[in-house]
């Protein structure tokens, strides 16, 4: 066989601090009641730099005038608010009347870590400052902030309900079991895939489209010198396809093994390759290279032993019902010669497949009525859904007519 990353003293102890109430450099006395820089505003406005009390005094750096003056920056109170660091009331005071910054000071309504946090009445960081009803971003944030009403994820998910990502948020929503815009169904759990043909391997599944040709499955597989001539053979390598004579609608599971040597000038070294199949519907066999290399063993198995050198050696398993509802397993065993294995689509693009692991094929006769992306199965979509014979979207370039269900 052929085998293939200040204006006063320091001290005073008077009712104003530095800058004092009034408005002359220097206060109106000089250490005494006023203590440094006396009752005068300090340099530039009504309370003065230091509050009504010295630095360190009751109510200490930063109470009641603010730094620069009333209508300036730092505002009418000024930075810390009413009260200041060190004096009776905490760090920030009561309030910051008009800070740097908008309506609050930095800080806002009780300034840094007051009431609101950071982020205030209506300066950055919204109404309850960072993380808060409106959260970082405040009005210029929109509705939501960052993370929108639910935090970090909005509503929906990353994105929020109003800010960018739109409704749903980046990812989408589909399978929540709600249609939101953009979806066509979602049945959320009960989405499914159900493609006419599925193919499944050691954790890797697709859809799996027959190579349809006008013809018989035994003039595509062109059985001569001892081997298959479909066009698709290599040196070393396996193949596994379904093919569909449109003629007839006749579906058959191909498979094929190494390269014809007289036909291509590549000697395909001594090989040895074993498949079981399981699960057959009703099928027989079509093509044998030899008589007793492809046998059925009973209604719904077949072994395949094929033994070549510098030739091809396979097979046809043939009326596969179309559409049907089946389940075939192929067991692999590659002895020698054989290096990879294959599944063939329609188009003639490979899927790799496992060498040393089993091999389903599922036929569906129904469509899912939500497929896994929230879209519709139709007639003129371009996917071969469960119940279609052909499905080639809105160009049927090879001749499916409307309703999927034959050729031309």
């Amino acid at each position: 066989m052929k085998p293939r990353s200040a204006n006063s003293s320091t001290g005073g102890d008077g009712p104003g601090g530095s800058g004092g109430a009034m408005n002359g450099t220097g206060g109106r006395t000089q250490g005494t009641t006023v203590g440094t820089g006396g009752s005068a505003v300090g340099n530039g406005g009504a309370p003065g730099s230091g509050g009504s009390m010295v630095t360190g005094g009751r109510v200490g750096t930063g109470g009641a005038g603010g730094t620069a003056g009333t209508n300036r920056t730092g505002g009418a109170v000024g930075s810390g608010g009413g009260s200041a660091t060190g004096g009776t009331r905490a760090t920030a005071g009561n309030s910051g009347g008009g800070g740097t910054g908008g309506f609050f000071h930095t800080g806002g309504a009780m300034a840094t870590g007051g009431v609101s946090g950071v982020g205030g009445a209506a300066t950055h960081g919204g109404s309850l400052g960072s993380g808060g009803r409106l959260g970082s971003g405040g009005s210029s944030g929109g509705a939501m902030g960052t993370g929108g009403r639910s935090a970090a994820g909005g509503a929906v998910s990353a994105g929020g309900t109003t800010t960018s990502g739109g409704t749903t948020g980046t990812g989408g929503s589909c399978g929540n079991g709600m249609v939101d815009p953009g979806e066509q169904c979602d049945l959320g759990v009960d989405n499914e895939a159900a493609p006419a043909f599925g193919v499944t391997q050691s954790g890797q599944s697709f859809a799996a489209v027959p190579l349809m040709r006008s013809a018989t499955c035994p003039d595509f597989y062109s059985y001569s010198s001892s081997s298959a001539h479909t066009g698709l053979e290599a040196l070393g390598e396996s193949r596994v396809l379904l093919y569909l004579d449109k003629s007839t609608l006749a579906l058959s599971l191909v498979v094929f093994h190494g390269v014809d040597k007289d036909a291509t000038g590549l000697d395909q070294p001594r090989s040895q390759v074993q498949m079981l199949f399981s699960g057959l519907p009703t099928t027989f066999v079509d093509v044998s290279d030899d008589s007793d290399e492809l046998v059925m063993t009973s209604s719904t198995t077949a072994t395949g032993l094929w033994t070549f050198t510098s030739n091809s050696d396979g097979g046809v398993l043939a009326g596969l019902p179309f559409p049907g509802e089946w389940e075939i397993t192929i067991q692999p065993t590659f002895i020698t010669g054989i290096t990879a294995w294959a599944w063939v689509q329609s188009d003639g693009s490979l899927v790799n497949l496992d060498l040393t692991q089993p091999l389903t094929i599922t036929a569906r006769s129904f469509p899912s009525p939500c497929r896994l992306d929230c879209t519709a199965p139709r007639c003129g979509d371009g996917i071969l859904d469960g119940g279609e014979i052909c499905d080639e979207g809105s160009q049927a370039v090879n001749g499916c007519r409307s309703g999927c269900m034959s050729f031309e």
